[in-house]
């Protein structure tokens, strides 16, 4: 013998009615056009939401690499006449950015100016940043003070993932771009 169902609150009036099966969610067919109302509006709003995001991620990377070239276009201006970090080798034009905290693995550290100097294609390539002679090297470059606040924010990095958005993206370009100009004025 089949239970008949138990009593149930609808999810449009709240009233109490005896469903005809365990599955039916509202009282009668005025609440049910509601409900299907209000379930096709939420769904249209659900899809516009995944569109938004979706869109977001896809723009993500292109602003990634155009915040990586200013970024280290900006780390060649600055260390132009500077010896590579790690072994001293004269400034040539070809120098990478080279990274004291790996860019992949430290996330947050990315596009940090202090984690960023200028390099020999040598060291930073083929010796995977030369890290004993970069380490001995960059507190002297910025001072023992953002030297060890830079390894406070390593230590942090180390324990997430940076999930970089547009908007901190496109402030680091801003500000990068500003000190660009500044140091190519004063150049100049």
């Amino acid at each position: 013998m089949l239970k008949k169902p138990r009593k149930k609150r609808c999810k449009v009036c709240n009233k109490q009615f005896s469903p005809y099966n365990s599955l039916q969610k509202v009282c009668g067919v005025d609440c049910s056009i509601k409900y299907a109302e209000n379930k096709r509006k939420e769904d249209l709003d659900n899809v516009e939401k995944w569109t938004k995001e979706k869109k977001e991620r896809d723009r993500l990377p292109t602003a990634l690499k155009q915040t990586k070239l200013i970024v280290h276009e900006y780390i060649r201006l600055r260390d132009i006449g500077k010896e590579c970090i790690s072994c001293g080798t004269p400034y040539k034009s070809d120098f990478d950015a080279g990274h004291f905290y790996s860019a992949n693995k430290f996330t947050a550290l990315k596009f940090d100016l202090d984690n960023i100097s200028g390099q020999c294609i040598q060291c930073n390539r083929f010796k995977e940043g030369e890290f004993e002679m970069y380490s001995l090297n960059l507190p002297n470059r910025i001072g023992k003070e953002r030297y060890d606040a830079l390894v406070k924010r390593a230590e942090l990095s180390k324990k997430f993932t940076k999930k970089w958005t547009l908007f901190e993206l496109s402030e680091i370009r801003k500000n990068v771009k500003e000190l660009t100009k500044q140091l190519k004025n004063e150049r100049s």
